[in-house]
């Protein structure tokens, strides 16, 4: 082959992302300087969970779904649940849900302290390790695991465990703590509210390792109620679009692709961001006072659209959720002394509710909650006899899958012979690490032909 015939081929590959949850690879296959392709490669272990839960009762899902992920298995459960009770019908009252939101706020505080702390920190902070994180930081080390345990310790008041719970059915708990065991949260949430805000602040003085990455539109679900949240019914795009969760195969689309054991989501044909960046640029209005401080001084507030601002964006985050925790715990608190006052007279026990239980019949619907990492759905068809006959998931890792695939394009053209390649190889890791994909969801739901 002549010289002018050779290849000019040049491969930029990244065997793992390490510090993510589960497994992926990225690939860059450059052609003479320009980009042929860009392919993420998610390559954890294939699951069938839309298959294996055909053929169990309605009541089984919460407890076998929340085995797809450890670190967003209450999402998973709580999306199951308002799935199923949607297609009864059934409304929860305030309080239960109340309880289910506190769970779930249990969920944010550890997912989101360990992503930024654990996983995201390290790379601004150049430690190699965590066990080197450790040595040198000890001070956001020690946020990360009390931040950690927070979480953990309110899973487990409310779910009964700090993954995998136990006490989340369809319908009501199996048991409601009361303020016995309400009262050491308030007290543990108190003492971490400073914590949380100094933990934004550092993340807030980070500089992103590049100037921009794609323009995109965002999705989030509507919260319920006019406060900042992650349970809806509908969803609202920057684009100006809303839809209710039960149109979600109307405006995404997914698709299998040879090289990863994910699926490619897109949204009317574009691609598109799921998780806290969206949350925040459709919601940060609803933020309170703490959290908006930080958000109205951030480059969010200003339109930035540049993915790494992700790890700000959990930051402000994990400071609301500890806020709106507090206020949470307080009113279960108070509603529960009240009750205990009520029976002290009566002597009766007070059923809070004061509603009838569901009743279980044939129906289809959809359920959907902000997890960490973006809108989680859940889709189930039910028969008379209880029977899930069909079911569906879509997780928030691989809606985000084809825009990371974006990103990394736009960034490698931006920086490609401006920078060495280790810092290029190190500045793609930081950028797929800041979307804090779980790699474990995402390949869940992989589509199998039956022959």
């Amino acid at each position: 082959m002549a010289d002018d015939e050779k290849s000019t081929k040049q491969v930029i590959q990244l065997a793992e992302i390490c510090r993510v949850e589960g497994h992926a690879a990225v690939d860059v296959t450059i052609d003479n300087g320009k980009i042929e392709s860009v392919k993420l490669n998610v390559f954890e272990g294939t699951r069938f969970f839309e298959r294996i839960v055909l053929g169990h009762k309605y009541d089984e899902m919460p407890l076998i779904t929340s085995r797809v992920c450890a670190i967003c298995s209450t999402g998973h459960v709580l999306a199951a649940i308002f799935a199923i009770e949607r297609a009864f019908g059934f409304e929860p009252c305030h309080r239960e849900l109340l309880y289910r939101e506190l769970m779930h706020l249990g969920m944010i505080i550890e997912s989101h302290a360990t992503h930024i702390c654990a996983l995201a920190l390290p790379d601004f902070l150049k430690t190699p390790d965590i066990l080197d994180f450790a040595t040198k930081h000890p001070v956001e080390f020690d946020t990360w695991t009390q931040l950690r345990k927070l979480g953990a310790a309110i899973q487990t008041t409310i779910g009964g465990r700090p993954f995998h719970p136990v006490n989340l059915h369809v319908g009501r708990l199996s048991s409601y703590p009361g303020s016995d065991k309400l009262t050491p949260i308030l007290t543990s949430l108190n003492n971490h509210r400073e914590m949380a805000i100094n933990l934004a602040n550092v993340v807030l003085s980070l500089k992103p390792p590049m100037d921009k990455t794609t323009e995109t539109s965002y999705l989030a679900l509507v919260p319920r109620g006019d406060h900042y949240g992650y349970f809806g019914s509908e969803v609202k795009s920057t684009d100006g679009w809303h839809c209710s969760i039960n149109e979600y195969k109307e405006y995404l689309s997914e698709v299998v692709v040879p090289y990863s054991h994910a699926k490619k989501s897109s949204s009317r044909g574009q691609t598109f961001m799921v998780g806290a960046m969206a949350r925040l640029a459709l919601f940060g209005d609803r933020l309170g006072e703490d959290a908006r401080a930080i958000y109205q001084k951030s480059p969010l507030a200003a339109g930035s659209k540049n993915t790494v601002l992700n790890n700000l964006a959990q930051a402000i985050e994990l400071v609301e959720a500890i806020q709106r925790a507090i206020r949470i715990t307080e009113t279960l608190i108070n509603l529960d002394n009240a009750d205990k006052m009520v029976e002290d007279v009566t002597g009766e026990h007070s059923d809070f509710c004061h509603q009838p239980p569901f009743v279980a019949r044939a129906g289809e619907s959809a359920g959907a909650v902000e997890c960490p990492r973006g809108t989680l759905y859940h889709y189930y068809k039910i028969d008379d006899k209880g029977t899930i006959t069909s079911a569906d998931m879509v997780t928030p890792s691989a809606q985000n899958t084809a825009r990371i695939e974006a990103d990394i394009r736009v960034v490698v053209e931006e920086q490609m012979g401006k920078v060495s390649e280790n810092e290029l190889t190190s500045n793609l890791e930081t950028l797929v690490r800041a979307y804090d994909p779980c790699n474990t969801c995402a390949t869940h739901m992989v589509q199998v032909k039956f022959k």
